[in-house]
């Protein structure tokens, strides 16, 4: 049902405000509103919010009248839910400054509109039962996907703006010395490795503290021998080695609470066996637990032996984008997760909960929840005290995110009545906040899992395509699908700039990350289906050795994802080779498969740093730094401030993507070649639908539909005998019955009938056909029944057909647009108007100058000739020419005194020349024949 409310106004503008906030986002005007806190009062905040938002709101109503000439009224009507979305995060969102409630108010309103446009498509394009169950299941999966991309944008726009703490810090009493056991597992490692890292921890600057280094399950004494060796007569340490013994991790580490834990210690630490700490470690973190609601405290864990290799350093920046945005983020609301080494918990907390849990192999995050869970809060300290190895082969980092990927599926399992808002339990002492990031830390692994299906979602719009199917699947076109597109783009930006901000890397290494994180997209996506499907899972230790360095085994490890990106790109091709090749889904298929690409490029990337070694690799780097430092020179482009270019880069992005995205009204013409149609030969075809719009257009009125529909010529008692159209429907709509009513009880005389038939396309998409406009008509009958379901049955008398405004005829004819053609030095108001067209009914309308209308004879052919520079209108006009369509509809009108307008069909494109140097413009002139 075409509603009075123009859903599609909302649907661009909200599109306009996303850009417009997130070019602020990425620039120095972020910093707004955290400088102008004036009086601390949140009543006087949400009023200046306010204001701020209503302007953000004008200036892109703005943008979008200026870019793609919708009506401003429509779109005031749309900016008041939007403001009213902003006003509702600045009331819930206090610690942001105004941009980053602006920005995460737009992302979630865009998110919204974009959902409830596609189901509103869904309900009038679908015409079966199996598209509506199709399109409802893609509107879930559009749902859960803009769900996970919005819990990550409110990591960043917190990161990026925050305005004040979100929480007081404990304070920490440096005279807190308490005792401290470390706990180092170890499982199958390197014994010059493991030593290695106790040698670090015995280093410690810390009067009472403990080293137990418990090795379990390896089989061979080579490997665990000399580190039992090593650790013999030691003060400080003590080995253990268990084999066989259950639970992996887990229950090794409640061995050693239980049994082998001084009975003094009231800390207890993890440190991996990778992991180099710095000797004040325990000096500047311990004393924290002074705070007696302290039950764990994580630092940030660095990595070490990467430099030199761009490989090894794009692995480290994508580990830090987690420590730099999330724990940041999260550590304002008491949500911090315990990330299993280089952090210390309470031991009677630890105690209190039972001690690790052994069936989940994410066994430290699940701690940290059952802590906080009994009431107790952790601490994120960002500043790191020791420093891991990055995994040395892409095996290893494929083992390490499988695991982490299944152990948050575990913990979903386990807790998810826990993290609900509705439960009340006594022994659940978990805040709102708590409960919203660990369960969207959880629900965020399924990110890769949905990018997955909607992989598998465009190989079977591919194969419809090409076998020229009727059945679709998806209720958005291509130009609607640009939104969720940028919504995915945008969040994507954000994550980047997120990282630079933070560290001051180049774009080159932020790129480069996220190639890293891109490339164990199907490794997560398989985590998330085997988590879900299977309870039990197996602890697969990450490998700090390199593998197999042969093409070969890189390639096999990645076999699936080669696969997919190789079906993806074979679907790209066939959809360009197509007649009429749909190229924006083309675009998004090439980027899906680019994504999967990542996997056995990486693969091969591991490849090639594993041949180089890391000393003499490190060595080079620093000789490399010193040469570079004295005689680099600093690029051009350089000394533009980096807060600007990422600015100018967002808008940049914003208009490319917006020159796609015309708004274009439910009932527009197909551009495809058909033969001429008539509204009789319409209604015979199966599956036609036909709405009515009743009264002057531009006036807020809107297309209703209805059914049954008759049309048959009357010779009514006219001045001049003339035919007369009887038209007669039935309704159920109450504006449609309501507005016949009002006309027939003021004489019956209706100033407009607008009639839009819409047939179903050979991809089953309905398209607009034909579209009769009548200058006027007549109720000769209505009878309504309002008992029950309302309803109506309506008659109209309409004029002759050949004063149809489809069917154009003579100069004669067009009437009111005879001075167009005059010569110059016409009459004063004339030269006055100005011209605008549209193309398709219900389209927006483009100023135009220059403008010609003529024909040489009476039954010849009409010549319209304008110049433009509306894109969207140009972009039009180049389309039906480069198919050799006819343009089905197009409204010409004149403003500046009494509103002329006037519509033609069938319209061939003559020629067509643009401009492209300096201003974008172009001259068309079109021609049409009388029926």
């Amino acid at each position: 049902m075409l509603l009075k409310f123009n859903l599609y106004d909302l649907f661009v503008l909200s599109f306009v405000q996303l850009i417009v906030s997130t070019v602020l986002v990425l620039s120095p005007a972020r910093g707004i509103g955290t400088r102008f806190r004036w009086t601390g009062s949140r009543i006087t905040e949400v009023l200046l919010g306010t204001v701020g938002a209503a302007g953000i709101s004008v200036f892109a109503c703005a943008a979008a009248r200026a870019l793609w000439g919708l009506p401003i009224g429509g779109l005031e009507t749309a900016a008041l839910p939007l403001l009213i979305v902003s006003v509702a995060v600045i009331a819930l969102q206090p610690d942001r400054n105004l941009v980053g409630q602006i920005f995460y108010a737009s992302f979630a309103a865009a998110s919204v509109t974009f959902i409830v446009w596609a189901a509103y498509i869904s309900v009038v394009a679908a015409h079966s039962i199996a598209e509506t169950v199709t399109a409802s299941l893609v509107i879930l999966l559009d749902l859960a996907a803009l769900l996970v991309w919005l819990s990550n944008i409110n990591y960043q726009s917190d990161v990026l703006c925050r305005a004040r703490p979100g929480r007081p810090l404990p304070k920490a009493d440096p005279s807190y010395r308490p005792m401290v056991s470390l706990h180092v597992p170890a499982y199958n490692e390197p014994p010059e490795l493991l030593i290695e890292t106790i040698k670090a921890v015995e280093r410690i600057d810390y009067p009472d503290f403990e080293v137990v280094v418990i090795d379990n399950n390896t089989t061979d004494p080579a490997v665990w021998g000399p580190v039992e060796e090593y650790c013999r007569d030691r003060p400080r340490v003590r080995f253990v080695h268990v084999a066989p013994w259950p639970g992996y991790k887990a229950g090794a580490c409640n061995l050693v609470l239980r049994r082998y834990t001084d009975p003094r210690a009231e800390i207890i630490g993890m440190v991996d066996a990778d992991d180099l700490v710095q000797p004040h470690y325990l000096r500047e973190t311990v004393s924290y637990f002074s705070d007696p609601h302290v039950g764990f405290v994580q630092t940030f864990e660095g990595n070490r032996e990467f430099e030199g290799s761009p490989y090894y350093t794009a692995c480290v920046d994508s580990y830090q984008a987690f420590y730099l945005s999330n724990m940041s983020s999260r550590n304002e609301r008491d949500t911090v997760p315990f990330v299993g080494t280089m952090g210390l918990f309470r031991r009677s907390a630890l105690t209190a909960i039972g001690g690790w849990n052994e069936w989940c192999i994410c066994e430290d995050t699940e701690a940290s929840l059952r802590v906080l869970r009994d009431g107790w809060s952790g601490l994120y300290i960002p500043r790191c005290f020791g420093r891991g190895i990055v995994p040395p082969s892409f095996a290893g980092m494929l083992t390490q995110r499988h695991r982490w990927c299944y152990g948050a599926m575990q913990i979903l399992r386990l807790h998810w009545r826990s993290l609900m808002p509705w439960d009340r339990s006594p022994d659940n002492h978990l805040t709102a906040a708590q409960r919203r990031d660990y369960l969207m830390a959880s629900v965020g692994w399924f990110r890769d899992l949905l990018m997955l299906a909607f992989s598998f979602l465009l190989v079977a719009i591919t194969a419809l395509s090409v076998t020229h199917s009727g059945f679709y699947v998806a209720p958005m076109d291509g130009a609607r699908s640009l939104l969720p597109l940028s919504l995915i783009v945008i969040a994507s930006v954000c994550l980047m700039y997120t990282l630079r901000f933070w560290t001051t890397l180049s774009y080159r290494r932020a790129f480069l990350s996220l190639v890293i994180s891109l490339s164990v997209a199907f490794v997560i996506a398989r985590g998330c289906i085997e988590g879900v499907a299977r309870r039990n899972g197996v602890f697969l230790r990450t490998s700090k050795a390199g593998g197999r360095n042969t093409i070969f085994t890189a390639l096999k490890l990645t076999r699936w994802e080669t696969a997919l990106a190789a079906a993806l790109y074979t679907c790209a091709g066939l959809l360009a080779a197509a007649r009429h090749p749909s190229w924006l889904l083309i675009f998004i298929i090439v980027v899906q498969a680019s994504v999967y690409l990542c996997g056995p490029v990486v693969a091969v990337w591991n490849l090639r740093a594993q041949t180089a070694p890391g000393r003499a690799r490190q060595h080079a780097f620093t000789v490399r730094r010193g040469r570079g430092a004295a005689r680099r020179r600093r690029p051009a482009w350089a000394w533009v401030p980096r807060p600007a270019t990422a600015a100018l880069t967002a808008l940049c992005v914003g208009g490319v993507t917006s020159a796609f995205v015309a708004p274009v009204a439910l009932l527009h013409a197909t551009t495809a070649a058909r033969g001429a149609v008539s509204a009789q030969s319409l209604l015979g075809s199966a599956g036609t639908q036909v709405y009515l719009e009743l009264g002057s257009s531009g006036t807020g009125r809107a297309y209703y539909p209805v059914t049954p529909v008759r049309l048959a010529d009357l010779a009514a008692a006219a001045p001049g005998g003339a035919a007369h159209v009887g038209f007669s429907f039935d309704t159920s709509s109450l504006v449609l019955l309501g507005s016949v009513l009002a006309a027939a009880a003021d004489g019956g005389r209706i100033s407009r009938v607008s009639l839009a038939f819409r047939t179903p396309g050979p991809d089953g998409r309905f398209a607009t056909e034909l579209v009769d406009t009548f200058g006027g008509g007549t109720v000769a009958s209505v009878a309504e029944h309002l008992s029950g379901t309302p309803a109506g049955r309506v008659a109209l008398l309409l004029p002759a057909a050949s004063e149809v405004a489809s069917t154009p005829g003579t100069l004669q004819h067009a009437g009111p647009f005879a001075a167009l053609g005059a010569a110059p030095g016409g009459s004063a108001a004339a030269a006055a108007a100005k011209s605008y067209v549209s193309l398709g009914g219900g389209a927006p309308s483009y100023a135009v100058t220059a403008v010609s209308l003529s024909q040489a004879a009476s039954g010849a052919a009409v010549r319209l000739t304008f110049t433009t520079s509306a894109l969207p209108l140009l972009s039009g006009i180049f389309q039906a020419e480069g198919d050799g369509a006819p343009i089905r509809l197009l409204t010409l009108s004149v403003r500046g005194g009494p509103v002329l307008s006037h519509t033609f069909s069938g319209l061939k494109v003559s020629s067509f020349a643009e401009t492209l140097s300096g201003a974008v413009s172009g001259t068309a002139t079109l021609v049409v024949r009388p029926r």
